[in-house]
């Protein structure tokens, strides 16, 4: 079940720290009141996180238009498989 975030509609909310995270079901409909202090509150949108089971070859990642790099060293990269340079170095 995803998180999602809440904040105050139009006020500062020294109890919640300004945002609060419920977790919901995908299809359930967004709070119209905080969870903790029982104000309005408003959905916002915030960053996504998703998690794939499953690893990627290099050479899969390159016949769907990727490059893979490996650490050489601090700064320094080497390409594994893919177009685009042999190194980056920064």
């Amino acid at each position: 079940m995803p998180i999602y975030e809440y904040e105050p509609n139009g006020w500062t909310c020294f109890m919640c720290d300004g945002k609060v995270e419920v977790l919901q079901g995908i299809h359930d409909p967004a709070l119209e009141f905080c969870p903790t202090c029982g104000n309005e509150v408003r959905k916002v949108i915030s960053r996504a996180s998703i998690k794939i089971d499953s690893s990627v070859s290099a050479d899969s990642a390159a016949k769907k238009g990727f490059s893979t790099f490996r650490k050489l060293e601090k700064g320094k990269y080497e390409k594994i498989a893919g177009e685009g340079p042999d190194i980056i170095s920064q």
